[in-house]
């Protein structure tokens, strides 16, 4: 293929992409199972070329043999890929009337976040308080994970493997002189985090700003975002404080039951994901 030939082909039109591509479609269209002789013929492929990909999306759990009839299936990780999609479609939707409630009960702001690709994200966010001073964060706003209570209440529960993507690509800037910028602070602020259920934030942010969040858990063990509260320190003291934990931890409690169609277990799972590794 000559150079010029190259630099005109349109992005994202490689053939092997595509054919893979066509193989994991057919397989969800038509299985659940097939064997290599059923691909080639069905999309007509070479069966050299139709074995070679499925090896590399074998690689990627997104395919699995059947170690019995031979024969090929979507991986477990198509499925969890998959049912995260859903899951995350439907979180803004069936997540705003408890961000409602919470904002009321609370007297506060009440965010939703989630992580995303590279870092912690706005989802949504939800202010009826008549109080004068309040947060404004909207949705698809970043939010740094190691110095705020959304952030780390899912650091908390994620793998060692995603915490550190996310520190190694946004760092652990100090936005205040409280804010926690050592590997070794974080990871036991996040193992406290993980056994009290909850995470909380006192001036990291912005000085004066004080944030609870909750982990929202999917059966228990799977992080899918956060939920909290956040505003001027003065409205976060002594029994308005613990009212304000409570109410969070049981927001998030109740979406956890509502996306795991089941109860929610905080602390659960020992050791936590987040131990050795961050320095």
């Amino acid at each position: 293929m000559s150079p010029r030939s190259t630099l005109n082909r349109p992005p994202g039109s490689s053939k092997s992409l595509q054919k893979a591509i066509r193989i994991l479609l057919h397989l969800g269209e038509n299985g659940p199972d097939m064997s290599l002789t059923q691909f080639a013929s069905a999309l007509r492929l070479n069966k050299t070329t139709v074995h070679r990909l499925l090896r590399a999306l074998q690689k990627f759990h997104l395919v699995e043999r059947n170690p019995h009839s031979e024969k090929f299936r979507l991986g477990l990780k198509f499925h969890a890929l998959g049912a995260r999609s859903v899951l995350w479609r439907s979180l803004p939707c069936d997540a705003r009337p408890f961000l409602v409630e919470l904002s009321r009960r609370s007297d506060e702001t009440a965010i939703l976040a989630i992580p995303g690709a590279a870092g912690i994200i706005c989802l949504d966010s939800v202010n009826v308080s008549s109080a004068l001073l309040m947060v404004r964060l909207l949705p698809g706003d970043f939010i740094p994970a190691h110095c705020t209570a959304l952030g780390r209440a899912i650091l908390s529960w994620l793998p060692d493997a995603e915490v550190h993507a996310i520190l190694t690509r946004w760092g652990m800037h100090r936005y205040t002189s409280n804010s926690c910028d050592r590997p070794r602070d974080l990871r036991y602020a996040l193992e406290v985090h993980r056994r009290n259920g909850y995470a909380a934030d006192h001036g990291e942010l912005e000085d004066g700003l004080v944030s609870f969040a909750a982990p929202i858990l999917y059966r228990g063990n799977r992080i899918v975002g956060s939920i909290g509260v956040s505003g001027p320190q003065d409205r976060f003291l002594l029994v308005r404080a613990k009212m304000k934990i409570d109410l969070v931890k049981n927001f998030a409690a109740k979406l956890s039951k509502l996306f795991s169609r089941g109860p929610a277990e905080f602390a659960t799972i020992s050791p936590p994901y987040v131990s050795q590794n961050l320095e």
